[in-house]
């Protein structure tokens, strides 16, 4: 039982981890502005990307996330620990709509309460 427990720490830090990664990203790339993507901006708009230090920091959180995820892998299946990665959709919701005021209407979170309900009954398999 504490070993289940334990997994389910290792896999539920991998998905903290992805998640403040991901608001990390957005906070950064809010800081630029809308970017386009034309083929004369591409190289310009890459390494300004790529020097803010809030990208830089939501790359170092995606990348932790991923050893966290393997070292999970490794003690656990695939069928238990993959589903618990759609617990993401909440937290990232809910905190997007706490620091970027994005909508959180009714139907989304009657679909993120769905999500996080099947997320737990899977994970009780």
């Amino acid at each position: 039982m504490r070993k289940k427990w334990r997994n389910l720490g290792l896999i539920l830090i991998s998905v903290l981890l992805v998640d403040i990664g991901q608001l990390t990203l957005k906070y950064g790339i809010n800081s630029l502005g809308v970017v386009e993507w034309s083929s004369a901006l591409f190289v310009s708009n890459f390494i300004s990307i790529l020097q803010t230090p809030m990208i830089l920091l939501g790359i170092l959180f995606m990348v932790s996330s991923a050893f966290t995820w393997l070292l999970a892998l490794s003690k656990t299946n695939l069928s238990y620990a993959y589903p618990i990665l759609s617990f993401g959709y909440v937290i990232v919701s809910v905190f997007a709509w706490l620091f970027f005021g994005e909508a959180l209407g009714a139907v989304k979170i009657v679909g993120l309460v769905i999500i996080a309900a099947g997320v737990i009954m899977l994970s009780n398999t």
